[in-house]
């Protein structure tokens, strides 16, 4: 993870990057967390940012430990939960810092957190993250879609063809590639000229059977299509893109 990008975003965080709770279109990740709340359990909010979902936590468990990367986004996170008392924050690289100061927990929350384009950064992060799930405890996971990525590529063909392109000259416009043919292969593509990892749903399913979790739940988390087109015609409407949401058990 870079720390200094994250500083650097952190005072326009809000205008660069989108909030995913208030895009869930069907209220998902609200509805996980209220069915795993409980006073008597903890909870933890890995890559919180400036603390969009810290509050809802904080509201459903007894106690939150809520990390992030950016000293920056910690004191956002800090004065957008100021009301709540129950939030221990950590500044924390989740990539390279091996001794973690947070103990596993009941409840883990981590949202478009393992996005490195790097494949030994993502396996320190899926490692990492899995390693903080108690036994017994819930992971929802929240990861870019490959297959929305393919989707979204399929939607913008066709709107150039809608508009009257021909069919080479459509192709040339609908497939402005960032990153090289193995990267893309793999679900490495950019956003904003930031290398990201995208995932298939069977590949989130193999990370987490592989870390000893048992997958209970996988969905599309979807969103307007403003999210991938500034001006979206009126005719393209669902299917929507979408992220996975995922939800994963540690047996006890």
């Amino acid at each position: 993870m870079n720390r200094a990008y994250w500083e650097n975003l952190a005072h326009n965080y809000e205008e660069q990057i989108f909030s995913v709770l208030k895009r869930d279109e069907h209220g998902l990740i609200a509805t996980v967390i209220e069915r795993h709340r409980s006073p008597d359990r903890t909870a933890a909010d890995l890559g919180c940012g400036p603390g969009q979902i810290t509050g809802l936590l904080a509201e459903s468990f007894g106690h939150v430990h809520a990390c992030d990367i950016s000293s920056a986004l910690l004191d956002q996170a800090r004065a957008t939960c100021a009301d709540h008392d129950n939030i221990s924050y950590h500044r924390l690289d989740l990539t390279t810092e091996t001794t973690s100061p947070i103990p596993p927990v009941d409840f883990v929350l981590c949202v478009n957190v393992i996005l490195a384009a790097d494949l030994e950064t993502r396996e320190q992060l899926w490692t990492h993250i899995t390693s903080l799930v108690a036994p017994g405890g819930t992971l929802l996971l929240v990861l870019p879609s490959h297959e929305s990525a393919l989707y979204t590529n399929f939607r913008r063909l066709d709107w150039h063809v809608r508009s009257g392109l021909g069919a080479d000259e459509a192709i040339r416009h609908s497939f402005a590639r960032e990153g090289n043919v193995p990267q893309l292969e793999h679900g490495v593509r950019g956003i904003e000229g930031v290398k990201t990892k995208h995932y298939l749903r069977e590949e989130i399913i193999v990370q987490l059977q592989d870390r000893s979790l048992i997958v209970d739940q996988v969905e599309k988390l979807t969103y307007d299509w403003s999210i991938e087109f500034a001006e979206p015609p009126d005719w393209l409407g669902s299917p929507h893109p979408w992220n996975w949401l995922v939800v994963a058990q540690r047996p006890v």
